[in-house]
């Protein structure tokens, strides 16, 4: 018995005779397209309430932060004097590691936000 009680009571008894004619009772039977179906779709059902349980168990993303305001210092460099100024911050930067940024083609970004990655990138004291 899956009880593993010592002295089962008539009703321990019964509830395991009955669970064990239930699982022959499945074993010989034949389960129909419809049974199937409706399988298949009650699975999709449970995945997903599941996927949305796990996912309200994840912290929510944290609010973006705003970006500083661009030093009127780098505002007022040229493009040409961006791009040298992050080149030479880079080139500084080498035994410690190369910073990290995703982008590195710098011809698609706006004159602002090379800026904004110089701003990043200098570490001299902001104004």
């Amino acid at each position: 018995m899956s009880t593993k009680k010592m002295n089962p009571s008539p009703d321990d008894i019964l509830d395991e005779v009955s669970h064990h004619a239930a699982q022959a009772a499945v074993a010989r039977r034949k389960s129909t397209s419809h049974e199937r179906a409706w399988s298949r779709s009650l699975g999709v059902k449970l995945d997903a309430r599941l996927a949305e349980l796990r996912r309200n168990l994840t912290p929510a993303d944290p609010a973006p932060e705003a970006a500083k305001p661009i030093r009127p210092s780098t505002l007022a460099m040229a493009r040409d004097a961006v791009l040298a100024g992050i080149a030479k911050l880079i080139s500084s930067l080498e035994g410690e590691g190369e910073p990290g940024f995703a982008y590195r083609n710098h011809k698609r970004l706006s004159d602002d936000d090379l800026r904004r990655l110089y701003d990043l990138l200098d570490p001299t004291a902001r104004e």
